[in-house]
């Protein structure tokens, strides 16, 4: 499920049991070197001046290989608590046979039994205790914290059971939520089907679901590409699954339904859909934010905030609401560059706009408008490189003339975005220059990647240092 259905805490969890896996085998190591030395079995001296650190290092190394060879810690092992238990016997066993061949054979010393049976108990204990611990994790945490990550799974009765059977009901960390339909759905018009299925994208992103599986059927495929037009408006992520009717049998056991990894199509693919990456964009985004606003708005603010207040009256932020991810609207920082007036949250800033107050002028020129966003950055609201987050107005005026153009609220609002650093930014009367910079935002979801990140911070700094002619 993780392949397509990106849950943040089982990511958490899996370098939570690669650090902690890593760092208490290298416990266990020193603890029963220190116990066999310490009752007289081993010879400390004889150990640590001939091979401790050679053994030391062949124990780490005899480790990763049966841990990788099981995959223990990739997404498919670490979504179900019995697949953790499983590769970890796995691992562990091979690990303590493979680990008594290489000592035996290149690292051998007196006592050497001694030393592989403290080994083989502490080892035990630690696997005992912390798969324990995982129980819990994996059977009370997710229900006290609701870590569990909704689906919906949409599709006709006659052919839902067996897609569902191969969902599973029993997740940890995925709950599955399913809207059926009857044969009087399928023998409406082509565009009272589509509507039909608007209502259920609806339905589901007002319950908070923004990743769709639908059961694709030969008459859906006719009429897909609506559909995910349809999906695209609500922020909904469609997946498309084939229908699957037959049961198989084996053996002489009853027949039953077979759990495989049915083939999904997916309306949208890109780099920032996996949940590694997003994290690491995040990390980033913490960082800089971080540096921001200890080493930068804490002199910046005190400093612009005196001369915005003795040219105008009002706060020294201008907050605005604006569409984030999923469309889920937020309070956007500004500084504040125009005087208070009652057309803020609806008109944009026109050339030579007389709201705008003289500070405010030189902020926009310069972009230093935009810092106290950092702020927003550090909540988690946005990222500092994205699609730029427009106003409430817009987003609903917008949406409803230009193709696609919600496919880029899938990702968070940036500070300053690939559309920006290539000229389209200010004010945007022309409905074609906002598809421009939807188009150059749609180009930036699909090519993610670090480097591109930081190629846009670069311009961004540049177009500060050169002025923005469509800042105004």
């Amino acid at each position: 499920m993780h392949r397509y259905v990106q849950n943040r805490v089982l990511v958490y969890l899996k370098m939570l049991l690669v650090l902690t896996d890593a760092l208490c085998l290298n416990i266990v190591f020193v603890t029963a070197f220190w116990l066999v030395t310490t009752a007289g079995w081993v010879n400390a001296q004889e150990v640590i001046t001939s091979n401790y650190y050679s053994l030391w290092t062949t124990f780490n190394l005899v480790a990763i290989g049966p841990s990788l060879y099981f995959r223990l810690y990739e997404n498919n092992t670490i979504e179900r608590l019995e697949n953790v238990f499983r590769q970890t016997y796995r691992t562990v066993l091979t690990l303590l046979v493979a680990f008594a061949v290489c000592v035996l054979i290149g690292h051998h010393f007196a006592g050497v039994w001694y030393f592989l049976g403290a080994i083989v108990l502490l080892l035990t204990v630690y696997v005992g205790l912390s798969r324990f611990a995982l129980t819990y994790v994996y059977t009370v945490l997710p229900k006290r914290f609701r870590w569990s990550k909704s689906i919906a799974l949409i599709g006709h009765n006659d052919y839902l059971a067996a897609v569902q059977g191969s969902f599973g009901q029993d997740h940890a960390f995925y709950h599955v939520n399913t809207i059926k339909y009857y044969d009087e759905v399928e023998q409406r018009t082509k565009e009272e089907k589509v509507a039909q299925f608007r209502r259920y994208f609806e339905e589901v992103t007002k319950l908070g679901i923004h990743d769709v599986f639908l059961v694709s059927t030969p008459d859906i495929n006719t009429y897909s590409k609506e559909l995910i037009m349809e999906a695209n408006h609500q922020c909904v992520q469609l997946n498309f699954v084939p229908a699957v009717t037959a049961t198989l049998s084996y053996g002489m056991t009853k027949s039953e339904a077979v759990s495989v990894d049915l083939p999904v199509i997916r309306s949208h693919e890109d780099s920032l859909s996996t949940m590694e990456n997003r994290i690491k964009k995040r990390i980033v985004d913490l960082l800089i934010s971080g540096f921001v606003l200890v080493f930068i708005l804490s002199w910046m603010v005190p400093l612009i905030g005196l001369i915005i207040k003795l040219q105008s009256p009002g706060p020294i932020f201008f907050k605005q609401p604006r569409s984030g991810r999923n469309n889920q609207t937020f309070g956007c920082y500004k500084f504040r560059s125009m005087v208070v007036n009652k057309d803020s949250n609806k008109a944009q800033a026109t050339k030579d706009d007389k709201r705008i107050t003289p500070i405010g002028k030189f902020l926009r020129k310069t972009n230093l408008d935009e810092f106290p966003q950092f702020i927003n950055v550090f909540l988690g609201q946005m990222t500092v490189v994205g699609p730029r987050p427009h106003m409430l107005s817009h987003t609903e005026h917008y949406s409803k003339l230009i193709q696609h153009y919600m496919v880029r609220h899938f990702v968070k609002p940036g500070i300053t975005g690939w559309a920006q650093v290539n000229g389209y930014r200010g004010e945007t009367k022309d409905p074609k220059l906002m598809a421009k910079r939807v188009e150059y935002d749609l180009e930036y979801i699909t090519n993610w990647s670090s480097m591109l990140d930081f190629k846009i911070v670069f311009m961004t700094a540049l177009n500060m240092l050169r002025g923005e002619k469509n800042a105004y």
